[in-house]
């Protein structure tokens, strides 16, 4: 089978990200065409891919010219998140099998309403949690799973971004704990049945639509408890970890991604190093994995187990909707 054509909804730095993965590492797959209202952004960006794959890449004006263009065989939407719906929507009419950045939408009601479609479609519709793919995550999944330390009790998590200048507070829920969310659904099988909020004393750094940091704390089905510290304006480098407490012991993913395991009295050695600058570099493989899973998925027609669905994205979407209304 010849190779996917893909055209990318949004080229800021998750869809260039995406645009550079498929072009340098992940086989099977070629960027034909880009939207973005940045038209020079876009403009540079289809030149640096066209020179290293030799395709010719169509610059659109719009989405709707990019989902109909018979030049892409499947799309990519890396819009900003409340556009997510509409232009998942314009991809699944156009039957374009399509990767939809988190999140499937910032409401639950309008994350309803594009899973229901995507169910329907027939497609290979899938929500970019890559984290599912990040080597680290698939270990930890692997020891839980062993029963060795027994149950899991707490999830804590700790996300941390270098710095956010237009965020606001839901979008730490909507934006950031998402992926929290999923992947704590993705390794224990449960679904949330609660979410709050509790403010930490605020930075200098949080703009006025923004209550910096925060933390979130939710409960699954069977009452694990999951708690995330999130810091929009960490300034110092971008982090992200989670601790599974177990009833037997202690399994760590470090900013790194390293994994450690505190077990039977023994502590193992930590991993140490430069900080990122942003999740692109800390998750660059799970990215690689994701896309080229998602490839091979369309091209077989056998979708692979790991790739979020649209009903993953709205159980997230209902999850942190909760942790919104507490808000008020």
């Amino acid at each position: 089978m010849s190779d996917i054509r893909v055209g990318i909804i949004g080229v800021g730095i998750m869809g260039a990200g995406h645009a550079r993965y498929l072009t340098e590492h992940v086989d099977g797959a070629v960027v034909t065409a880009l939207f973005d209202l940045d038209g020079p952004r876009m403009d540079a960006l289809a030149k640096e891919l066209s020179a290293k794959s030799g395709a010719t890449i169509n610059q659109h004006g719009s989405v709707e010219a990019l989902v109909s263009d018979s030049n892409v065989d499947a799309v990519i939407i890396c819009s900003p998140d409340g556009l997510h719906p509409e232009h998942l929507t314009l991809s699944i009419n156009a039957g374009k099998h399509t990767l939809c950045e988190k999140p499937l939408a910032p409401k639950s009601a309008d994350a309803k309403k594009v899973a229901d479609l995507a169910n329907a479609s027939g497609l290979n519709i899938t929500l970019g949690f890559m984290r599912r793919f990040d080597p680290s995550y698939i270990e930890l999944k692997k020891e839980i799973q062993s029963g060795k330390y027994g149950k899991v009790l707490h999830l804590r998590c700790i996300s941390r971004n270098v710095s956010s200048l237009t965020a606001t507070t839901p979008m730490l829920l909507t934006n950031v704990a998402v992926h929290e969310v999923d992947i704590a659904r993705w390794l224990l099988g449960e679904e949330f049945v609660s979410m709050t909020t509790v403010a930490m004393k605020r930075s200098k750094y949080a703009n006025d639509q923004l209550q910096d940091p925060l933390t979130v704390l939710a409960h699954t089905e069977s009452g694990v408890l999951m708690t995330v510290d999130i810091a929009a304006n960490s300034t110092y480098g971008y982090e992200v970890r989670m601790e599974a407490l177990m009833e037997n012991g202690s399994l760590e993913i470090d900013n790194l991604g390293g994994v450690s395991i505190s077990y039977d009295f023994n502590l193992p050695p930590r991993t140490h190093g430069k900080l990122y600058e942003n999740w692109m570099g800390r998750f660059e493989q799970a990215y690689i994995n994701e896309l080229t899973a998602w490839v091979g998925s369309i091209k077989t027609g056998v979708r692979h187990p790991d790739l979020a669905t649209a009903n993953d994205g709205l159980a997230s979407s209902i999850a942190c909707e909760m942790g919104v209304a507490s808000l008020k």
